[in-house]
């Protein structure tokens, strides 16, 4: 990993705890390996290739509940001989560290908002809200509770449009297909929203703000536990996973035209809510004008696309991590050229879609998109064993896959033939 100058001085100062370890976690680890900082990351029960990295240590939890994330928490920080800066990157522990902070404070130092306005901001419903009682421009929305409400309201709706469960819960994360959908008519409204209700029958929908996914911004964030803010990035995103309403798949600093609007609105809003941590904000920019519309923030945590700052001389994880040490802060390097940050799996995924949708989108444009400087996500020559894991965990599913198929296919030819006599 990169040194630096605060490197002799990280070496004595306290471990730092993250929760989670998949990419976006992994992101905050390699962050702060750069300053030598001691790091202890507490990964989910279940394996992942993520857990093979060389820039931390990996403590496996033993569940994913509240319970046990505050159990496995208190006995990481029971064996540590200071306070650890606590970094989280999963929205569910955001919730549950927010609500275990105060028995938590023995054996870490948090830096969250307030509880009230966790809840705020994390609740789509009351953000919104809040959101339009400050002026601030939001997409049209419309909360829906049941099947019946939907119903009744279906004049009042606007197409294209977006339906997203209010709140992601284990049922929705493990089984749907995406984090959002795009309908575009009565009728595949209904059949989607019917799909995601077998999951979360509280939803939201929300007018489709047009543009295709280099219109979405985003400003990355820290502000120290007096709400003010020592870091602010303004990036955007190139390509998502799913295309057009997914996670990142590539991204990069934002255009100099949107820069100061998209860090001056981020601004007003943490200002106004008095926010604490990390986190970051979400816009979708306006076709013909600079204007950003507020998608939706993230709460307490590092964001998926979160090392794209660090790839641009702000390293906001370890920025977190000095103030919350009480530290001398890490200067911000401007690099020679901008880099890009690159999902390298789902990126060509979606050149899949480029390639079906030449008129909207296009090869051309997806090639465009990951030209010049990037780095990976995942692949990295100082820290090579998730990725050589991540290719291995796909190359065992697909040949899982063909011999299942292949099985099944011979098994069905058996079959018949009996059938047959």
């Amino acid at each position: 990993m990169r040194k630096s100058s605060h490197n002799k001085a990280s070496l004595h100062g306290p471990t730092a705890v993250i929760v989670g370890l998949e990419a976006n976690g992994l992101g905050v680890a390699r962050s702060l390996a750069r300053y030598a900082i001691p790091c202890i990351a507490l990964a989910g029960p279940m394996w992942n290739p993520c857990h093979q990295t060389n820039a931390c240590s990996v403590v496996r939890g033993s569940d994913w509940t509240a319970e046990a994330l505050v159990r496995d928490l208190r006995s990481i920080g029971g064996r540590l001989r200071e306070k650890a800066p606590l970094l989280l990157t999963k929205d569910q522990a955001v919730l549950w560290v927010s609500e275990a902070r105060e028995e938590l404070s023995e054996f870490f130092e948090i830096s969250l908002p307030e509880k009230h306005i966790v809840d705020l901001l994390m609740s789509k419903v009351e953000f919104v809200k809040f959101a339009q009682s400050q002026g601030w421009i939001v997409p049209q929305t419309w909360m829906i509770e049941a099947e019946d409400e939907l119903m009744s309201r279906l004049s009042e709706l606007v197409y294209p449009c977006i339906l997203k469960p209010r709140l992601k819960n284990d049922a929705f994360r493990q089984h749907s297909p995406k984090k959002a959908f795009c309908v575009n008519s009565k009728q595949e409204l209904l059949k989607t929203y019917k799909m995601v209700a077998e999951w979360e029958k509280e939803v939201v929908i929300q007018e489709w703000i047009s543009g295709t996914d280099e219109r979405v911004g985003f400003c990355l964030s820290y502000c120290n536990r007096k709400a003010a803010p020592l870091a602010l990035f303004p990036g955007r995103k190139l390509i998502q996973w799913p295309v057009s309403f997914g996670n990142t798949a590539i991204s990069e600093p934002a255009p100099k035209e949107w820069a100061n609007p998209i860090i001056s609105l981020t601004q007003e809003i943490w200002k106004k809510v008095g926010y604490k941590g990390l986190g970051s904000m979400e816009y979708k920019m306006r076709l013909g004008s600079n204007t950003p519309v507020i998608i939706e923030p993230t709460v307490g945590r590092t964001d998926f696309q979160s090392e794209v700052a660090v790839l641009n001389g702000i390293n906001i994880p370890a920025i977190a991590y000095f103030d919350l040490a009480r530290l001398p802060l890490p200067t911000a390097t401007e690099p020679v050229t901008p880099t890009k940050l690159v999902d390298g799996s789902t990126h060509w995924r979606a050149a899949r879609v480029f390639m079906t949708q030449p008129h909207e989108l296009g090869i051309r444009k997806w090639l465009k998109a990951r030209k010049g400087r990037k780095r990976y996500m995942i692949l990295r020559a100082e820290d090579y064993r998730p990725f050589i894991s991540s290719l291995y965990m796909k190359i065992r599913g697909t040949m899982g896959d063909l011999l299942e198929r292949l099985v099944g296919t011979r098994l069905k030819r058996r079959l018949a033939d009996k059938l047959a006599r």
